[in-house]
């Protein structure tokens, strides 16, 4: 009678076990949608205002960077990967709305856990967009592509191995 119970005990843990939510891959997932949901947003205000925007994404997170003095006619297809730069952004280079509050969407984020991802940086504007993007990131297993189309849409596909 002790070992059925120990056995039924058992198969009890283990369904247990997989009814358990991965909140890793939820928030993985989330930090996907909140980068292409900014970066979206960060390309439609740069086309409306006609501020260049830099968006500088690596393996700690993301964040937005305007270009003051800039030509709105510098190309947009200006990407560069490999390293951001000597000089990381300073905080009087946030992004800040009339009230002199950087808008949420624009602060940097990190990721929930390091993603392996090469450092780019994109450069959005209103120029057209010759060629689409994708950039593949990857975090423990999971793997994902963000891609921009050439209408300057951002997307994420998942499962994309590198």
């Amino acid at each position: 009678e002790m070992l059925v119970a120990i056995t039924i005990l058992a198969i009890l843990m283990a369904v247990a076990v997989l009814a358990i939510p991965n909140h890793d891959d939820r928030y993985w997932r989330d930090n996907l949608d909140q980068l292409v949901r900014s970066l979206n947003m960060a390309q439609e205000e740069s086309a409306l205002s006609g501020t260049i925007m830099l968006a500088q994404i690596d393996a700690q997170g993301w964040r937005f960077v305007p270009v003051t003095g800039a030509p709105v006619s510098a190309p947009n297809a200006m990407i560069s990967m490999g390293g951001l730069g000597s000089n990381p952004p300073s905080a009087q280079q946030s992004i800040l709305g009339a009230s002199g509050l950087m808008p949420d969407v624009y602060r940097s984020k990190a990721w929930y856990k390091p993603v392996v991802i090469e450092p780019v940086q994109l450069t959005l504007g209103s120029e057209t967009i010759m060629q689409a993007l994708q950039i593949p990131l990857a975090q423990e297993r999971r793997r994902a592509l963000l891609m921009r189309a050439t209408n300057g849409r951002f997307s994420w596909a998942n499962g994309v191995a590198q």
